[in-house]
């Protein structure tokens, strides 16, 4: 059962680790070949300069040889259906590679090293629960005294039935239970309750 439900987990685990990587690839060409609308690439120009939308506005402006008045009548019709004028247009244009260009330093879940420490960090979280769960948690909780290995699958239910009996003090059932398991081929355990003076 134990070895089943770690497979799942396992598998659960590595399907997202999957999807993850594959929305990533996916999100990461779709940004290289979709063409921004000019109020996209404004809005970049804006975060990359750390400048109002009003303020390059004045700046285009002044690079395109219009005048103030201009700059605030077009500004506001552009707080109202979100239009840009020509010279705005004409600036972004000439900045546009730039702007593409242009990789933000904040936070990004699929920044390449960020995706690939998660990766590691998946990977080293199954590889670690997989090597806790079959050898190192075995080795800190054994099931009693016995060697599960040398003990043939059909007579494992039996002992181990047996420790769960001999646990709430019912040695009656216990040594019910070793005795099927002797029949199975595994005498060793009953043999040495008989010896003990447990079983009969």
């Amino acid at each position: 059962m134990l070895e089943i439900t770690l497979f799942l987990l396992i598998s659960l685990l590595y399907i997202v680790l999957v999807v993850v990587v594959t929305l990533w690839a996916k999100r990461r060409n779709l940004l290289k070949n979709k063409e921004l609308k000019p109020e996209e690439y404004l809005w970049k120009l804006k975060q990359i300069s750390k400048k109002s939308e009003h303020e390059l506005f004045r700046i285009a402006a002044e690079e395109k040889g219009w005048s103030d008045h201009w700059v605030e009548k077009h500004f506001r019709r552009y707080l109202e259906d979100q239009s840009l004028p020509n010279y705005v247009k004409e600036f972004i244009e000439d900045g546009k590679d730039y702007i593409s260009a242009y990789r933000s330093n904040r936070f990004n879940l699929f920044d390449k090293k960020l995706l690939a420490f998660y990766s590691i960090f998946a990977l080293l979280t199954i590889g670690g629960s997989f090597i806790f769960c079959l050898y190192i948690f075995p080795r800190i909780f054994p099931y009693g005294d016995l060697n599960i290995r040398s003990i043939s699958k059909l007579a494992r239910p039996h002992i181990f039935r047996a420790i769960s009996l001999a646990d709430i003090r019912d040695y009656e059932k216990a040594c019910s239970e070793l005795k099927r398991a002797c029949e199975l081929g595994e005498c060793e355990y009953y043999d040495l309750k008989k010896k003990d003076g447990i079983c009969q």
